[in-house]
């Protein structure tokens, strides 16, 4: 057998288990195929997506270099990998020369172009960082959506990433940038205007569509999946829209088209843009569902069009979107404080109960009594972008006060992100860095015996828990709090309201939110964690007021 013929095995060898997730073992395949063919493009390109895919950018970065290098046909998709690869690790100074020497190479399509332009980081060093990154952001939008000789993208092939998730974590109020945003994916977009719905048929039933990416073991299942299966089906008719980015096998229900399962109608949205209006469209639906704009690239410009009758979004990603298109959005009086209209393009819907339908979690391997009563463990188990600059000084004044207290962090998916964070906290905190640590990923049940096992949960400031929150009440740890008038931090206090906890530890400012910290890590709290898990019994998991509730919103909106 010739190199030809080996490197062509191995090839298809790495593919086939690439389609499967067998990232570790592809690689040794497409590592196997350079071996015969160092030149291999395909193989290259496939190589670097799955070290992407593992968060080994180094890797990454030195298989996208000697694909460029090649100066071939994978050239351009070379410099597109390597583009995203710099910006999930915020390297701006990279992405910037690499600019510079695409364009010069005439390498760069016009999408990447448009993508280098609106790169907006994740995480940031300080405050100052911040106000500096935005104010140009904001001249970056506004200059490309007065520039007449933009580019016009076609949505049958190059979808740009929105940037509005990465902005929900910097602590500012997004309604105006998250409008500007909207105009420009308009402009990049224009045949998004050529799609009108005809939304005038009525329904024997009022029919809701429920829209994800992810309807998966994923925060956003979890939230709303309870709702999907015990809305009244006598009543409403109910179809279920799965992005096809997610393979059928981790979908949380079966995925079969020509059955009604759990009473709800299962869809596999196709890939064609068109294809999917047109699946939508077919079902003429009073209510389209979108519990998560802006978490999805491939549903986010589905948005864009008005797809149903009404068309709502909630708290999945809990910011307003600036899109017009979105009519509704779905919080409650426990989530909002006065203004609150201010800070959302949509009509606000305010239920009395949190607007989902959330199961108790299930664990097999509980802890122990004794263990319930651990004192000077300080869990944040919060994503590291959450971790706002101004929450380092919590972390410094807790440990200041707390010599003996440790506090726990799980460590991102993203290498960089984890250094970049530590070497934020070790710049400002010297003298406690080795009182912090970091641990790797968790399990569901790892991560709720880790919160039992915790004296108290530490609620980052500005964007707080949400599903962890009330995974952790299974134990009945209290998390501190300190919410501000944004929906995306006041998560945590409105559970806390739904539980009837009397004196919650919710603060209002640094002082109080460091001092009650420690005043619960320091303190006898078994007794504390067991009234928390008896509320969250009665009041938090399978609350049987919310669906009727929700099921009367739904109906005043399609009768009015």
């Amino acid at each position: 057998m010739n190199v030809v013929e080996l490197a062509k095995i191995n090839f298809q060898k790495g593919i086939d288990l690439y389609s499967k997730k067998k990232y570790l073992e592809a690689i040794d395949y497409f590592k196997k195929t350079l071996e015969y063919a160092p030149q291999s493009i395909p193989a290259l390109e496939n190589l670097s997506k799955i070290y992407i895919k593992i968060k080994k950018y180094d890797k990454a970065e030195k298989v996208l270099l000697n694909l460029i290098s090649l100066n071939k046909e994978g050239d351009e998709v070379g410099y597109e990998l390597l583009l995203y690869t710099y910006i999930d690790q915020n390297e701006y100074s990279k992405l910037k020369n690499l600019q510079k020497h695409a364009l010069k190479k005439k390498k760069y399509n016009p999408k990447n172009q448009i993508r280098s332009k609106i790169f907006y980081p994740n995480f940031f060093s300080s405050e100052d960082e911040i106000k500096e990154t935005r104010e140009k952001f904001y001249q970056e939008i506004d200059s490309l959506i007065s520039d007449e000789r933009l580019p016009n993208l076609s949505l049958s092939n190059s979808l740009l990433k929105p940037i509005n998730f990465e902005l929900s974590y910097d602590g500012k109020d997004n309604l105006a940038i998250n409008t500007k945003l909207t105009k420009l994916y308009k402009k990049i977009y224009p045949e998004i205007e050529n799609f009108k719905i005809d939304t005038s048929k009525k329904n024997e039933k009022i029919t809701i569509g429920f829209i994800s990416e992810f309807f998966t073991d994923h925060t956003i299942m979890k939230l709303f999946r309870g709702i999907i299966y015990k809305i009244d089906k006598n009543i409403f008719d109910i179809f279920v829209f799965h992005s096809n980015k997610t393979l059928p096998g981790e979908k949380f229900i079966e995925i079969n088209e020509n059955e009604v399962l759990y009473n709800h109608k299962n869809f596999i949205l196709p890939k064609e843009f068109q294809d999917k209006v047109d699946l939508i469209a077919s079902k003429n639906l009073d209510i389209l569902f979108y519990p998560d704009i802006h978490m999805s690239t491939d549903l986010f410009y589905l948005t864009l069009v008005k797809l149903a009758k009404y068309q709502i979004t909630s708290w999945g990603h809990p910011e307003t979107t600036g899109n017009y298109n979105i009519d509704y959005f779905l919080s409650s009086n426990l989530l909002e404080v006065e203004g609150y209209k201010n800070r959302y393009s949509e009509k606000v819907i305010l239920s009395d109960y949190l607007p989902m339908y959330f199961y108790k979690p299930k664990v097999i391997n509980q802890i122990s009594e004794d263990q319930l009563n651990n004192k000077k463990i300080y869990f944040c188990p919060q994503t590291l972008i959450k971790m706002h600059p101004s929450f380092d000084e919590a972390i410094k004044k807790i440990l200041y006060e707390d010599k003996k207290g440790q506090i726990i962090f799980i460590q991102d998916g993203n290498k960089v992100l984890n250094k970049l964070f530590f070497e934020r906290l070790k710049k400002k905190i010297p003298e406690g860095i080795d009182r912090i640590k970091f641990i790797e990923r968790l399990t569901v049940e790892e991560y709720l015996n880790y919160c039992g096992s915790s004296s108290v949960i530490l609620d980052p400031f500005w964007f707080g828990a949400g599903n962890s929150f009330h995974e952790s009440m299974f134990y009945g740890t209290p998390t501190v709090t300190m919410p501000t008038e944004y929906l995306k931090s006041r998560i945590v206090t409105g559970a806390y309201k739904q539980m009837k906890i009397e004196n919650p530890p919710v603060t209002d400012n640094l002082e109080n939110y460091v001092s009650k910290c420690v005043e619960l890590a320091n303190s006898d709290n078994y007794e504390l964690k067991k009234y928390y898990r008896q509320q969250a019994d009665k009041y938090l998991y399978e609350n049987k007021n919310v669906i009727p509730e929700l099921e009367n919103i739904f109906k005043s909106l399609v009768n009015c």
